[in-house]
């Protein structure tokens, strides 16, 4: 709150021996008190014994060893609409944000100091049902006895996905005597580095290269290794077996909706919104027909069909959808589409308040 920062400016003119203290469940966007104070101590709302506990931690009684469970960006312009739940196409989170934050997934400093060495991985290789042993050194290189929170996180190499940047794959909380080393064991299970492939609808442990890397926060790394994953390659997609409309690649002005048909669908929200599924394969037999089920509440629509390759995209056909009748009333349409062959993109582009349930080209 303006009022708050205001007291803490007046203070701290006062005396810039301050530290603030902030008691809260969310991140705060404090960019002139992290420029500006000597330090921050952050801690939820802890209970009667809240008082006693910052005490201690303020006269060196106890050593803070707490660590960020979120991101703290600097401003809400770094954030797409707060009704956007899409962390992926949105950037949130450290798994997908590639900007300056304020302070990081898994941020957090106490009065010990700590160095890192020695990450090591058990083996080169791991397939699927394996698992990866990693270990790195901890050594406590300062006077004091404390805790240390260390983390270990993996990145995908080139993906048929949008990966994330990091991703946290697990954490150790150890206490360590002044000059005290220990060595920190981490296992990796092979489903852990899978993601959801929507173009077959299971699991996919995806052939290519990892790297893991041990820190203090996902963006203060300390090392790293490699790691080769013995997975598969992603097929094309088979659009001619009936397809989920939401189980697209990318996306826009399109929400995620109910069918009480069963699953959900794919509903478009304004003019110009599209869905794009990647990699099709039509083969030499090609295909010439597109069929779907929709529902449109209100009034007639249409649904553009494109194909694209190359960084082009070409109007392979237009299907006409009638009025169904509400927004729950599905009906089946069909149209003629122009021969596709070979690989490519395909674009649903379906007008304003249209819902696609499921498609597939014949």
């Amino acid at each position: 709150p303006e009022a708050q920062e205001r007291l803490i400016r007046e203070v701290y003119a006062a005396n810039p021996n301050t530290i603030v203290v902030i008691v809260g469940s969310y991140p705060f966007a404090v960019n002139w008190a992290d420029e500006h104070v000597p330090a921050i101590l952050y801690t939820s709302h802890a209970g009667p014994e809240l008082g006693h506990a910052v005490a201690d931690v303020l006269f060196g009684d106890y050593a803070p060893a707490g660590r960020l469970n979120m991101t703290w960006y600097r401003s809400v312009d770094q954030l797409p609409d707060f009704m956007d739940y899409d962390i992926i196409k949105g950037e949130r989170t450290y798994r997908y944000f590639p900007g300056d934050v304020l302070y990081p997934f898994g941020h957090g400093l106490t009065y010990s100091k700590f160095e890192y060495s020695s990450l090591q991985l058990d083996r080169s290789t791991i397939g699927e049902h394996e698992e990866v042993t990693v270990s790195v050194t901890v050594r406590n290189a300062s006077e004091r006895a404390g805790e240390e929170v260390v983390q270990l996180y993996g990145a995908a190499g080139s993906s048929r996905v949008k990966r994330p940047l990091k991703q946290l794959l697990g954490f150790r909380r150890i206490a360590l005597e002044a000059g005290e080393s220990r060595a920190v064991q981490f296992t990796v299970n092979a489903a852990e580095l899978a993601f959801w492939d929507v173009t077959r609808d299971r699991w996919c442990l995806e052939a290519g290269t990892w790297r893991l890397m041990a820190g203090r926060s996902s963006a203060d790394i300390v090392l790293a290794a490699e790691l080769k994953v013995a997975g598969e390659q992603v097929p094309p997609r088979n659009l001619r077996m009936p397809t989920a409309a939401v189980c697209y690649d990318e996306y826009e002005g399109v929400i995620i909706d109910e069918c009480r048909e069963g699953g959900s669908s794919a509903a478009s929200m304004r003019v110009g919104a599209w869905l794009r599924y990647r990699d099709a394969e039509f083969g030499d037999r090609g295909a010439v027909c597109f069929e779907a089920r929709v529902s449109a509440a209100d009034g007639d629509g249409v649904i553009e069909l494109r194909s694209a390759a190359g960084g082009e995209e070409t109007v392979v056909g237009v299907c006409q959808v009638p009025a169904t009748g509400g927004a729950q009333s599905w009906h089946t349409v069909t149209c003629a589409v122009e021969p596709l062959l070979g690989r490519c993109d395909i674009v649903l582009a379906p007008s304003a308040g249209l819902r696609i349930s499921s498609f597939r080209f014949i």
